[in-house]
């Protein structure tokens, strides 16, 4: 992925790259109806369901109770891998709950080994397609801009968890 520049507003606390992330990517096109698609299938209102990352004021209903975020800010840390506590228990069931989140601890490790920008275009570019560059979601199985299957190396990768979870 060419110039991609590195924003810690869409890079969670959790190790997740919030560009990925089917309402960050809604809310970012402004497609309403997928919007509320999602609002339906998570059981949140509506006007709950909007996102421009994880460390800004604009998230949704989820994100905004998320108490990973609320326990590094009271540890004062960035990222989840910089505690002392680094994983507890609480990290290691929020990764077990969504196969979106399979690779979560070594993106953590990553972001400790690098530091949180050079991760930051490596997961750019592990989520993009592989034909034409295109930034693809955790659960986009063809690029939605070439129809490349799978749509990026993090699918290909985790496609038989990916495609098993109910959307």
């Amino acid at each position: 992925m060419d110039n991609i520049t590195p924003n810690k507003q869409t890079a969670a606390v959790c190790g997740l790259f919030c560009k990925s992330c089917g309402i960050y990517i809604a809310t970012q096109a402004n497609n309403t109806d997928q919007l509320n698609r999602i609002a339906d299938r998570l059981g949140f209102p509506r006007d709950q369901v909007r996102c421009d990352g994880c460390r800004t004021d604009v998230n949704s209903a989820y994100c905004k109770t998320c108490n990973l975020k609320t326990c590094a800010s009271k540890k004062g840390v960035e990222f989840c891998s910089q505690c002392n506590e680094y994983p507890c228990s609480q990290l290691k069931d929020f990764q077990s709950q969504l196969p979106h989140r399979a690779e979560l601890f070594q993106s953590l490790d990553r972001i400790k080994e690098v530091g949180w920008e050079k991760w930051y275009v490596e997961m750019a570019e592990r989520l993009s397609c592989t034909k034409c560059n295109q930034l693809s979601g955790w659960y986009d199985f063809a690029c939605s801009n070439c129809g490349n299957k799978p749509s990026s190396h993090f699918v290909a990768d985790n496609f038989e968890k990916l495609s098993t979870f109910k959307r």
